[in-house]
């Protein structure tokens, strides 16, 4: 495993407002060789399982209408683990030696072992995850998220809780901004406490008219769970 730094300034210049702002957020552009990222994405083609139609549904806010997500998602973890969010519930499915491998590498970035990750897969332009905070309560009060890109590069949006509207009125503070990262292939983004708290994320859609010409992209959110944890609608 290697980190080199590369020289980004729109990205440099993202992740200062951030901290600037009160979020812990660490961002490593290349966290594997380009040859040794490939290969993980190779493996993870072949030896993930993803979801099928009924277990890739959430609930759309304050209604009962189930909708499709805009993407592929899968789950693995230690026994008992599962991710609860938006009125569905992503079961574990037993880990499998590659993602074991990664998590053992990612234990230096760890501030306590993983036992959970998120995989979801962005076919293209068109396939996204919209504003969200990963703050449910199986993460606990301060979560820690290891979020691995391979594939495609794709833009990661940050906007303070304090810049969206309430209740139809105007924003708390107009002042902040929308903040956005590059997150290229085998990259690592760390997001601590009290990021989650203070910031909601989301991977818009991109690709205009054409979004089948942005390529593939596998993101893996690394994280620690209550095993067994209660269901819970969002």
């Amino acid at each position: 495993m290697q980190s080199v730094v590369r020289s980004d300034p729109a990205n440099r210049a993202a992740l200062a407002y951030l901290r600037l702002h009160g979020a812990a957020v660490e961002y490593v552009p290349e966290l594997w060789s380009l040859e040794r990222a490939d290969e993980i994405l190779a493996c993870l083609r072949r030896d993930v399982e993803l979801d099928g139609a009924e277990r890739s549904r959430i609930r759309k806010p304050f209604s009962a209408e189930w909708v499709s997500i805009p993407r592929q998602q899968s789950a693995y973890g230690d026994p008992g683990t599962c991710y609860v969010f938006s009125g569905t519930r992503v079961e574990a499915r037993p880990w499998i030696p590659l993602l074991e491998s990664l998590r053992d590498e990612l234990l230096a970035f760890a501030r306590v072992p993983p036992n959970f990750v998120l995989i979801n897969r962005y076919r293209n332009g068109a396939d996204c995850m919209g504003w969200h905070a990963d703050d449910e309560r199986d993460l606990g009060p301060e979560p820690e998220i290891l979020s691995l890109t391979l594939g495609a590069e794709r833009d990661f949006q940050f906007r303070h809780r304090d810049a969206f509207p309430r209740a139809g009125r105007s924003p708390r503070r107009l002042d902040l901004r929308t903040v956005t990262l590059r997150l290229g292939h085998g990259s690592l983004l760390r997001m601590r406490h009290p990021t989650n708290r203070d910031w909601k994320h989301q991977l818009p859609r991109r690709g205009g008219q054409h979004p089948e010409r942005v390529g593939e992209r596998w993101n893996l959110t690394w994280r620690v769970v209550s095993p067994h944890g209660p269901e819970r609608r969002a």
